[in-house]
């Protein structure tokens, strides 16, 4: 699927640029054929002209760059034509042209009414003056006027391949850099399918396993299968408790809705969860400390707040270890409100610590006790983005395990 994504994307963009670079290609080519032409014909105005016995006019000697590449002097024949049609060779040391070419030529131009063009048979450019008493006519051999566009046709050839080149080695590095956020999306909803099902499949094999016993005992009583029954709803609630929280990652990823901010008092709402946590933890044999801040509030919703500090104190707890302690901190400094629980127990590994905010991620040695799904901390880094805060861990053997939540731009003015 990314492959062809990948050659999807590199295919429009290698069309777009193709048919910029032509598009450019031609209006560059076109311009510069039309500069060239446009000094042929002046040139051979002024050779062409009145007084032209009078001056002498060199090839590229004026403004236009362009005479040089075009045409020379040795290539160019002046006719003089009287009133009678007589014509005359005007030499001053230029070019000559076969008689039957030349009487072909000037037959050709007197019958048109161009005064500037080019006969394809013979390959020339004409220009014709009139003047008081006749005309005349000046001849140029078109030959080095169409190796010079040869020559820029080729190099423009050139100069476009190796452009084209260029710029399908760069999009093809582009399209990878592109695409890495969906190839990292991708892996990660693979991993999710996979993990969810592997979530699934023990409840709903426990759940199976039950059911044929109750059905394999058809005559007891319900008292008796009592213990099969209440297995059946423990793992139908477990499943339902999973589902509940895909459902929410799955909503909180693409449909993210404006959350009523209201005024929460957040010191209260700790102090609240810590007293109803102590149960929990006496029983794990784990001490929680509070050194809450009194009188500190958020703007945020109270809901997704609630549900922050309650993931975090639970994930401490289970992870404190007996005889383990948890320390749950609130504080404001400056604009900033941080709320953090540390706690004791081993340490989440270096190379774990940059995916414990993945969905059901749980490391291997030290997140693997409890019964969770490895979805509390998502939906935490989830909850936490919603109210605009950021959410952060650190692990070491000295400290401890310490989850950090800050609450940006908590400005006095807009508690009060």
């Amino acid at each position: 699927m990314l492959k062809k994504l990948r050659r999807r994307f590199m295919t429009i963009w290698m069309t777009i640029i193709t048919v910029v670079l032509i598009v450019f290609f031609v209006m560059i080519t076109s311009i510069l054929f039309l500069r060239i032409t446009a000094s042929v014909q002046s040139t051979l105005r002024n050779y062409s002209s009145e007084d032209y016995a009078s001056k002498s006019f060199e090839v590229g000697s004026g403004e236009d760059v362009y005479e040089n590449y075009a045409i020379d002097a040795g290539s160019i024949c002046v006719v003089s034509i009287n009133e009678s049609g007589t014509r005359a060779i005007v030499d001053a040391g230029h070019g000559r042209m076969d008689e039957d070419v030349l009487v072909n030529s000037v037959s050709y131009v007197m019958n048109t009414d161009a005064s500037f063009g080019l006969i394809l048979k013979y390959n020339l450019f004409y220009y014709k003056t009139d003047l008081a008493v006749g005309s005349r006519i000046a001849f140029a051999d078109a030959t080095r006027y169409y190796n010079y566009l040869k020559d820029a046709l080729f190099y423009d050839g050139v100069i476009f391949v190796v452009i084209l080149l260029g710029l399908f080695f760069v999009t093809s590095k582009l399209a990878t850099f592109f695409l890495k956020p969906v190839e990292k999306a991708w892996t990660q909803q693979q991993n999710f399918l996979a993990d969810a099902s592997h979530e699934l499949k023990t409840p709903l094999t426990v759940i199976l396993a039950n059911s044929n016993i109750l059905l394999s005992h058809e005559q007891d009583t319900i008292e008796a299968q009592r213990k099969w029954i209440e297995s059946t709803n423990e793992e139908a609630s477990h499943m339902k408790d999973l589902v509940d929280k895909m459902l929410y990652l799955a909503k909180a990823e693409n449909m993210r809705t404006a959350t009523v901010r209201t005024l929460v008092p957040i010191s209260d709402l700790a102090t609240k969860l810590i007293l109803q946590f102590e149960p929990v933890a006496f029983e794990a044999g784990v001490t929680i400390v509070s050194e809450v801040e009194n009188g500190v509030s958020i703007l945020a919703d109270s809901t997704a707040v609630n549900q922050i500090i309650h993931i975090l104190i639970d994930n401490a707890v289970k992870y404190a270890g007996l005889g383990g302690t948890v320390r749950v901190k609130l504080y404001r400094h400056k604009d900033t409100v941080y709320l953090s629980t540390l706690n004791t127990g081993a340490p989440i590994p270096p190379e774990d610590l940059p995916h414990i905010f993945e969905r059901f991620y749980r490391s291997d040695k030290a997140r693997t006790a409890g019964s969770g799904y490895g979805l509390g901390l998502a939906i935490c880094k989830s909850l936490a983005e919603e109210q605009k805060a950021t959410v952060s861990v650190t692990s070491d053997e000295a400290h401890g395990t310490e989850f950090t939540v800050k609450f940006m731009k908590q400005k006095e003015k807009q508690l009060r």
